[in-house]
């Protein structure tokens, strides 16, 4: 196997936009051993981070062009670099069909498509989510799956933390929901901590700041999650379990209806600390926020909320219902475990605030 690096870059030149040549890149590397930097002639347009390999391996990023939504999108965008690979290596790469999602500890999301060359992995086609514009990859190996995490995992995202923006529509890392910015509502840049301790999207409003953090395996009974809300409450804002509201349904489009309660923070009397959970098919998302208003600005985020593009229906309407019980009977173990996850999130994000001083009425 001969790919030719350059031909893979060029490649990438009918799915990438056109950026200015002073335009900051908005990811760096910590390029592995083995591996150094390429210099395509003529400059590719839109490239990012070019490197050459061993045995002619190469790994391309470059900024991305406009990408449909969803995993769907996703499918279609990198089908369509991998038709401009093919054609400009004159190589017959083979797509697998189907997107996979990965995390890495570095914060970096990225959707995958492999593809194969005379039966064998030869290629990797990813979109990568660091926090700022997307970007297209490929990476070209007679061994793709053992440099997945030195290439990807090496990317180190320069967006700023705790960037702000106004307008527009956000959505969670994992394309389940999203909400439209404005009147007040407007999104934060997650950090890579939160974004490596699950978080899916942060939100502000009249002082108050949202983080809806996924729960991958949510093991807890339907029945059970009102008070493992209010323990949460309770435990992120050191108070006693009595002194957090009840438990209350709160509607959303998105989905199914969302558990919430609410807590005054001691010390601070115009403050206030709320928690959520939100489920959704067979997981879920904790919210947490903390401001002046916060039961009330959780109460407007949630009914703002539509599901995004990779939300299914049948899923959804498969989600177990919520109630309110009258009990507070509860398995104390669960209760600890939930809230001490929360209640790390929450001093990541209030860390970050404090850093970034981007909090504001």
């Amino acid at each position: 196997m001969k790919p030719a690096p350059l031909l893979l870059c060029a490649a990438l030149l009918a799915a990438t936009s056109t950026a200015r040549a002073d335009a900051p890149a908005p990811v760096g590397m910590e390029i592995p051993p083995g591996w150094s930097r390429a210099t395509p002639n003529p400059p590719i347009a839109g490239a990012v981070i070019t490197l050459q390999g061993p045995e002619s391996s190469s790994f391309v990023v470059a900024r991305a062009g406009a990408v449909p939504a969803g995993a769907a999108g996703a499918l279609e965008y990198l089908t369509r670099v991998l038709d401009g690979v093919r054609a400009g290596s004159k190589m017959d790469f083979r797509s697998s069909g189907a997107i996979e999602t990965r995390m890495f500890r570095n914060g970096v999301s990225v959707q995958l498509l492999r593809a194969t060359l005379g039966g064998s992995p030869r290629l990797v086609l990813a979109l990568i989510d660091a926090g700022g514009p997307p970007l297209v990859a490929t990476l070209s190996s007679a061994a793709p799956e053992a440099m997945l995490t030195p290439l990807f995992g090496g990317l180190r995202p320069t967006a700023p933390e705790g960037a702000v923006r106004l307008t527009g529509v956000e959505r969670s890392l994992d394309g389940q929901f999203e909400v439209a910015l404005g009147g007040g509502l407007r999104a934060r840049t997650l950090t890579v901590e939160e974004r490596g301790k699950g978080a899916v999207m942060a939100l502000q409003s009249e002082g108050s700041e949202v983080i809806f953090i996924k729960l991958s395996q949510e093991d807890a009974a339907a029945k059970d999650q009102a008070e493992l809300v209010r323990a949460t409450a309770a435990d992120a804002a050191k108070v006693p379990f009595d002194a957090v509201s009840p438990a209350r349904l709160t509607a959303t489009p998105a989905g199914p209806a969302a558990v919430c309660a609410w807590t005054s923070v001691p010390g601070s009397p115009d403050l206030r600390l709320a928690a959520g959970f939100l489920p959704w098919a067979y997981w879920g998302y904790s919210v947490i926020v903390r401001g002046p208003r916060a039961d009330q600005v959780l109460d407007g985020v949630l009914a703002a909320l539509k599901p995004g593009p990779d939300a299914l229906p049948k899923l959804l309407a498969d989600t177990p219902r919520l109630e309110a019980p009258d009990s507070n009977v509860i398995g104390r173990g669960a209760a600890a475990a939930a809230a001490v996850a929360a209640a790390l999130i929450l001093f990541l994000v209030w860390r970050a605030t404090r850093k970034k001083g981007n909090v504001s009425p």
